[in-house]
């Protein structure tokens, strides 16, 4: 029924976002609580984001993702990451074989798979990286994954001999039974429980266990709105 990748942690997860305000700041704090190094990659050409990533498992990281300081243009994301007052957890991605049966999937079962593109990253030695992307909404919730299918990953090699390993990963939200059904039928094996919103993970470093965990993200309309219109305000004033 589903395409979706497991990978070497045994997580159905290919990587997970950590929201940090400035970038180079959020990879040193991370180097110092794993005592790994984190790959620092250049921005993308034109891309709001910023960011560095941790091998967690055989082709999955955590990324560290913090505002592109050449993007001059406003956007909801980079304003959000911007006001954070500490490292976040945000949210996570699944990686599916084949992102088209998928969406079809999605689709038969009433799921909702919103802000779907294919995204090519060139620069002049050629396409660094190719995927389709999406989110399972309605709207954005930490606690729902984001789905990706690589058509080209980028050459990490701290990927292929990760010295960290994601050991737990923790989802929890009021309505985990809805949640629990639409990851059902799309074939998400990753449990949510039921409680305040939260996502969370323990991953093995070389300084020990690692843990992580914060409130989740919620933006629907029309609170997503009323958000995006706060932080257009403070980049004003």
């Amino acid at each position: 029924m589903t395409n979706i990748i497991r990978r070497s942690h045994g997580y159905q997860l290919d990587h997970i976002g950590l929201g940090v305000p400035n970038t180079e700041d959020g990879v040193k704090w991370v180097e110092e609580q794993t005592g790994a190094k984190v790959d620092l990659h250049d921005p993308e050409p034109d891309q709001f984001y910023w960011s560095g990533s941790l091998a967690i498992g055989e082709e999955s990281f955590l990324e560290i993702i913090g505002p592109n300081p050449n993007y001059k243009k406003f956007q909801p994301f980079a304003a959000l990451i911007k006001s954070l007052s500490e490292p976040q957890l945000l949210f996570w991605y699944i990686a599916v074989t084949d992102f088209q049966a998928f969406k079809t999937l999605a689709r038969q079962t009433k799921s909702k798979l919103e802000r779907v593109e294919g995204v090519n990253i060139e620069s002049g030695e050629g396409v660094q990286a190719s995927y389709w992307r999406g989110l399972i909404g309605p709207g954005f919730l930490s606690e729902r994954p984001n789905v990706i299918e690589w058509l080209k990953r980028p050459d990490r090699e701290s990927l292929d001999t990760p010295v960290c390993k994601l050991t737990d990963f923790r989802l929890v939200n009021p309505q985990a039974d809805q949640i629990n059904d639409v990851f059902g039928k799309l074939g998400i094996d990753v449990p949510v429980s039921k409680g305040a919103s939260s996502i969370g993970m323990t991953i093995d470093t070389p300084n020990g266990p690692w843990s992580l965990e914060n409130e989740g993200v919620r933006w629907t309309m029309p609170s997503m709105l009323l958000r995006v219109a706060e932080l257009w305000w403070r980049t004003r004033n």
